[in-house]
């Protein structure tokens, strides 16, 4: 059902909403499935409907808006931003506690795998700029994961599409015995029900 709404979505919007969908993601909103909606714009690069590189860029260029936008907020709201909209970004003391340490100890690291990391990773943006992290730095971090992360996901999406369909035509014989096999074996069983019933 998720996959249909998002195929007929990402079909309708093309490249707009390939960036749009990496947009929100960055800004980490939560439940929001903008890694899923990039695998499924994979599987419509390998059917043709769109070209990697448009796709690539458009998924790279919406993450790293919605990162610098989410940085900025962090940066100019600082904790403000976590005590009006904690909740709307699931954000618990001991989550913002805890980011903060990672922030500290290594930023590089916690801009580029905190992405990785539940509870944090829709902290990131947000406590890089209540860090007071270096725009610059920031900025060069994200955009190299935004870069390997969208050519990762549309990948995954063109591998599966095509793995998925190879699978299906190798699948088909097996699935034709199984069905008559299973056919078989409930005739069977019904057979002997209706005997032991006489």
């Amino acid at each position: 059902m998720v996959k249909e709404f998002i195929l007929s979505y990402l079909t309708a919007f093309g490249i707009g909403g390939i960036l749009l969908s990496s947009f929100i993601e960055a800004l980490g909103v939560p439940f929001f499935p903008g890694g899923i909606m990039i695998i499924i714009a994979g599987f419509l690069i390998a059917e043709g409907y769109m070209a990697f590189p448009a796709a690539w860029l458009a998924t790279s260029f919406g993450f790293v808006t919605g990162s610098l936008a989410a940085y900025c907020l962090g940066m100019k709201l600082g904790e403000k931003v976590f005590e009006r909209s904690g909740r709307l970004l699931g954000v618990t003391p001991g989550r913002l506690k805890q980011a903060r340490a990672y922030l500290s100890n290594s930023a590089p690291g916690f801009v580029v795998f905190g992405r990785f990391i539940p509870g944090i990773s829709n902290l990131t943006p947000y406590i890089a700029g209540v860090g007071g992290l270096r725009p610059v730095i920031f900025f060069a971090l994200t955009t190299a994961f935004a870069v390997v992360w969208s050519a990762l996901y549309l990948s995954l999406g063109m591998f599966f599409e095509q793995g998925w369909e190879k699978l299906t035509q190798q699948m088909q014989p097996i699935l034709l015995i199984g069905s008559f096999l299973g056919l078989g074996i409930y005739l069977l069983i019904m057979a002997r029900r209706a005997k032991k019933a006489s």
